[in-house]
This record gives C-alpha cells, structure tokens and sequence, in this order.
C-alpha cells in the first residue's frame, strides 16, 4: 500500500520546520492540515543541527532520536516516511509506540490482558451509580494523568475535556478512587501484574541511562500525563522535543495541562497550522458539524472549512442491510478499476471484518488489514480493512466507514455525554481521513444516534 508523500511546505509549515533548535515545540492543527508532514521535515532539519553539534565535538556518540506514535498502525506509517527523511552512521533512529518503547527500556511484570482487568474492574465498580464503559474510561484517565502517590489529586481535579456527563461530584470521585482504583492496584500487586499504566509511571520515575537529543511525537493528544512525564525523563538536559496535536481529535480519555507535567507553552513555543491540504470542501463541511456539540480545549483546532480548495462529491450515506451495504461497497471498488493505484480504507468501529473479508475474497479484490500492523504494507495492495481508532494520524484517497450502527458506539444519548463525545470525535476523525470521496453505511433500523448529528445539506442519501 503506498505512503503518501510529503508534499512541498508552505510558508506557513515552515515557520515550524526552521525554527529547530533546543527546547520544546508543540505543533497544532485540525485534520488535513499537514502537521505530522511538517514534523517529519522538521525532524530533518532538527537532526541537522544535532549532527553538526556531534561533528563540532559538543556531544559524543550518536545523536539518538526517537518518534513515537500512539499506536502501531501509524508507527508502520511514519517509520516508511521517517526513514526517507534522516540517514547516516551518526544516528541512531527509533520509531516506536510508547507501549513497546516502554516494554523495552524498563523490567516489568507481565502485562495483564485487557479483557481480564475490564472483567475486573467491572467487579470493584459493580455498586458506583455508573456505566461500565464509563467507569474503564473514568479509571483509565486517573491512572494516566496521576502518578501512584498523586492519586488523590484526582477528587479536586479539573476534568476539563472529559464531557459534561455522567456528573463526578467529589463524593463520586473519592468513591471511585476508594473503591475501584486502589483496590484495582492492590490486586494487580497480589496477582505480579502490571497493566499499561503501570509501565508509563515506571517510566516517568525511571532516569534515562542513554537519554535521546531529538523527540517527535505524534498524535500526542491521545498520551497520558505520566507518558508525557516519561518522555521528559528520557531526554538529555538539552534537546529538541515536538509535540504534534489537535485536541478534536482525541479519542482515548487523556487530558491534563503543559504545565502539570513542567512545561511552559505558549505563542512563543508554539504553531497553529490552520489550512486543510487533505480534504475536499465536501469532505471537510461533512466533518466540522460533528464537533460543534463536543467540547473542546485550548489545543483543539476544528475544521476550517474556508481553507479547503479541492473540491468533489459530497459524502454519501447508504443505507441498507449489510449484504447490500457490501454490494455497495464492492460496486464502488469495481468501478476504480483494475489498474487503480488510489488508496481505499473500509473502516468498522469494532473491527468485525468476517463478512467484509468474505465478500472482498469472492470477488477476487486483494485487502490487506492494517489494524495492529507494526508493519506498513509494501506490497502493491490499496485496499485496506482498519478498526476507526487505527487509522488516525492515516490518509486514504477514499473512506469507506461501514456498519455504523448503534451496536457498535453505544453511549447516552444528550449531549455532553463523555462517551458521546468520544465516538463524535472518532467519526469526525475517521471522516477526516478521505482525500477524495467518503462514503458511510449502516442500516437504517439500527443506525447509531451519531448520524443525527450529520448536517442534512453535507451529504447524499442512497439506498441499497
């Protein structure tokens, strides 16, 4: 499947890619507006300036650099690009998600399968007046953002970006805290397992033997507080670190300010980048109206629709059962031809793919899944099977999002719901994806409450 080249910078984008010497940077945007493409030329530039700094004799050794992504999707993605942009026997390039950079810089018990800990999670939280959803998401973000002997802090918190509902009143918090998240640690101790948060608070409490000189990371809206302080941990006393983000787009329940972690931004350490390069008008004007009811923070950039200039087709929503959702969608993949060299992603937001697969192989269309790669695909394949939570930080010719129904993103329906604002974002991002064409199936009789969000005027309607 092919990487998208970086294209040419804009003045815009390079008043971030020069600006490369030590401190830290954090480059924000909405979706298209090329910001991991301005962070991959300014880790160029970056590591420029830190081989001459070795050349000169100012630092020994190698420069070590390392980009991390949030998941291994977008690692395979980036590392393909990355390596185009750096090379040389005096550096030392790791790209890699936090959970296996972590895995492989620290000793730690056996990290507890997820299914397990919702399972028991779900038990201590069994008399909390609270989903369980909710509550895996609630216990999620405490761990994240408070280190082991900071877990208090949580009752008097600002939890600013985690939805305006359920209501968490002190009293909630601290009975949460007393009784799901410190049982759940003591447990864990019992039982010599970890879980991923425990590897982040390792991490932030662990000096670095071999700190790095230059770190980009990306998609960084969706990193914890503690993955935050483990990166800073693992930096020599000057360095280069980008921040590459945009608050709208998170989808996982991480949120905290730059300066709990001890670090100053602002206008003079900071870049907003504004334009839309990926999205057609059709696509952007679709995407925006989802996020107008989700609340936002300072590092959230939504869609300007004004900057975009391609133009195409409006989204179009199918519907239909799922055999005539497929008979759609393998339809479309027809018409682009035998010798299409344009990229394709068929999105779920489960990543139930059995009938997909079924349907794509009796036609004789080749796919390849991309979910959990640590690998980006070489082969000449374009048509790609992803959960909706993979492919972020991704860009396809065209989106095809299946199976939107409300099975699959169940959450409360008024607004301000913390989980509703979760699956908002994810589609807004999904959406966000298609270059030239985007198109979402579901059938009607179970469709998802989200598709009432969708502007009528943004989009075609067809049915199977």
């Amino acid at each position: 499947m092919k990487v998208l080249r970086p294209a040419k910078p804009t003045s815009e984008q390079l008043t971030v890619i020069t600006n490369y010497k030590p401190g830290v940077f954090v480059v924000r945007g909405a979706a298209g507006s090329g910001k991991t493409t301005t962070a991959l030329y300014r880790l160029k530039f970056t590591v420029g300036f830190w081989k001459r700094r070795h050349q000169t004799g100012f630092i020994d050794g190698p420069v070590r650099v390392l980009v991390l992504t949030y998941n291994r999707t977008l690692r395979g993605y980036i590392e393909a690009l990355t390596e185009e942009q750096i090379s040389g026997n005096d550096v030392l390039l790791s790209t890699s998600t936090f959970a296996k950079w972590a895995s492989d810089r620290v000793a730690h018990e056996e990290i507890l399968d997820e299914r397990v800990r919702n399972a028991r999670v779900g038990g201590f939280a069994r008399d909390l007046p609270l989903s369980s959803d909710f509550v895996r998401s609630e216990v999620d973000y405490v761990l994240g953002r408070f280190l082991p002997d900071q877990l208090d802090a949580y009752v008097d918190c600002d939890r600013q970006g985690r939805g305006r509902s359920p209501r968490m009143p002190t009293a909630l918090r601290r009975r949460l805290l007393d009784e799901v998240v410190r049982p759940l640690q003591e447990w864990k101790k019992e039982q010599q397992v970890w879980d991923w948060s425990d590897l982040a608070a390792a991490m932030a409490m662990r000096r670095a033997d071999d700190p790095y000189h230059v770190v980009v990371v990306d998609e960084a809206q969706d990193f914890s507080a503690n993955q935050v302080r483990a990166i800073l941990n693992h930096l020599t006393d000057e360095h280069t670190l980008t921040f590459v983000l945009d608050a709208a787009q998170r989808i996982y329940p991480q949120r905290f300010t730059w300066s709990e972690v001890g670090l100053s931004v602002g206008p003079h350490n900071s870049k907003h980048l504004s334009k839309n390069f990926r999205n057609t008008r059709q696509i952007a004007a679709f995407a925006a109206p989802l996020l107008q009811e989700v609340e936002t923070t300072d590092d959230s950039a939504i869609p300007d629709l004004s900057s975009c200039e391609a133009e195409g087709p409006k989204p179009l929503l199918v519907q239909g059962t799922f055999t005539q959702q497929m008979d759609h969608v393998i339809g479309f993949l027809n018409s682009l031809g035998p010798d299409n060299d344009e990229s394709v992603a068929i999105l779920h937001a489960k990543g139930w793919f059995g009938e997909v697969k079924n349907r794509l192989n009796a036609a004789g269309l080749a796919w390849v899944e991309l979910t959990r790669n640590a690998e980006w695909p070489t082969g000449p394949v374009n048509v790609a099977l992803s959960t909706m939570h993979s492919v972020k930080g991704l860009e396809f010719d065209h989106v095809v999002i299946v199976g939107l129904n409300s099975e699959v993103m169940p959450h409360a329906a008024e607004p301000g719901d913390s989980e509703r604002d979760a699956h908002l974002r994810l589609l807004a991002m999904s959406a966000g994806r298609a270059r030239k064409t985007l198109t979402v199936t579901y059938k009607p009789s179970e469709v998802s409450d989200l598709i009432a969000c969708m502007d009528p005027f943004t989009y075609e309607v067809k049915t199977a």
